[in-house]
């Protein structure tokens, strides 16, 4: 098992005694199955909303799906600031938005025009070397979340 693995094991770990893992249509108590891939393509889009801080917040959006699904994102930070857009995201496509301000972010994602229940980022995350969020989607009503404190884009 590669250290990449093994970080993102101890981190599923943790959010799942933590109890805030995998959201979908209806809320699930499964740990975390999903690995994402270890050396990605390119985002299909590259947002940032505030300064670009030395460790900013990655959030991604992933389709892990074997069918292409059109996703919704929308990041809004409690000052207003705001990234919103409408992705066509084939089979293992990803978008990325990078939080530079420390503050509280209220996030939604609709996937095939279907609302899902995704969790917002508390200021409190910037406190972690490096923090990141990943909205997996795995199919049209079934979307998986996990989250790094210490990830690899600082």
């Amino acid at each position: 098992m590669d250290r990449r693995s093994l970080l993102a094991c101890l981190s599923c770990s943790t959010l799942a005694v933590s109890g805030c893992l995998s959201v979908s249509g209806s809320p699930s108590s499964d740990e975390s199955t999903v690995d994402l891939p270890s050396d990605p393509d390119d985002p299909v889009a590259r947002s940032v909303i505030g300064s670009t801080a030395e460790s900013p917040h990655r959030v991604r959006v992933w389709n892990l799906d074997d069918d292409r699904h059109t996703v919704e994102l929308r990041i809004e930070s409690d000052d207003g600031s705001a990234v919103t857009g409408t992705y066509t995201l084939e089979s293992e496509a990803h978008v990325a938005v990078f939080l530079g301000d420390e503050a509280e972010y209220e996030v939604s994602v609709a996937v095939d025009d279907t609302d899902l229940e995704a969790p917002d980022i508390d200021a409190s995350s910037f406190d972690d070397p490096c923090p990141a969020t990943e909205l997996v989607v795995l199919g049209p009503d079934d979307l998986e979340v996990t989250e790094e404190s210490d990830a690899d884009h600082c």
